[in-house]
């Protein structure tokens, strides 16, 4: 049986590059503070308790992919007095998430007992796409993000901010065989 994924059209293919325009979904999502290498795993477990039935109608959930990851971006703040100085540091945040089945909506997904976990609808979108394989790390996925940004400006694409990684595979399959792709909603 094959695992669903998000469903969307192709609007362009080029070479490893894609453009696709997604139809709605929605992902659990949980922010994890760590580095790249730890924060994928850490969420993973958080959002895989939640399917697996620790969830408030104790139902299990089916898998589905990619398991996505992004970093989280700060938000801009207005101005205020009185103006202070000092160092705040940030660490990272990483945005983990789990696509849910089709067969669900808002109304009907059932609720996280963890309240970390949360819920969101994600609205049609168009996308451009690097797909890879292998495994990743922040070097890989620092590389293939440029890729994807070069390409973007070349084809006089616009934009948003920041971009997804995408995992398709759990991690027993071998590198040559996985799916990885990075992600760049358009505007």
């Amino acid at each position: 049986m094959a695992i669903e994924t998000p469903k969307y059209d192709l609007l362009q293919k080029d070479g490893k590059f894609e453009i696709r325009k997604y139809q709605e979904y929605i992902n659990a999502s949980v922010e994890i503070d760590s580095d790249f290498r730890n924060a994928l795993g850490k969420g993973f477990g958080i959002l895989a308790d939640y399917i697996f039935g620790n969830n408030r109608a104790k139902t299990s959930i089916q898998m589905t992919a990619p398991v996505t990851e992004q970093i989280v971006r700060s938000k801009k703040i207005e101005m205020t007095a009185p103006v202070t100085s000092g160092t705040i540091t940030e660490g990272k945040r990483y945005l983990i998430s789990f696509t849910m089945p089709s067969k669900y909506d808002i109304e009907n997904l059932p609720e996280p007992v963890n309240k970390t976990i949360t819920i969101h609808k994600v609205e049609a979108h168009k996308a451009a796409v690097v797909k890879f394989s292998g495994y990743l790390n922040e070097k890989t996925t620092a590389r293939k993000t440029q890729e994807l940004e070069a390409w973007i400006k070349r084809n006089h694409l616009d934009y948003k901010p920041g971009f997804t990684l995408a995992q398709y595979n759990p991690p027993w399959i071998p590198g040559p065989f996985r799916r990885n792709e990075i992600i760049a909603d358009l505007s």
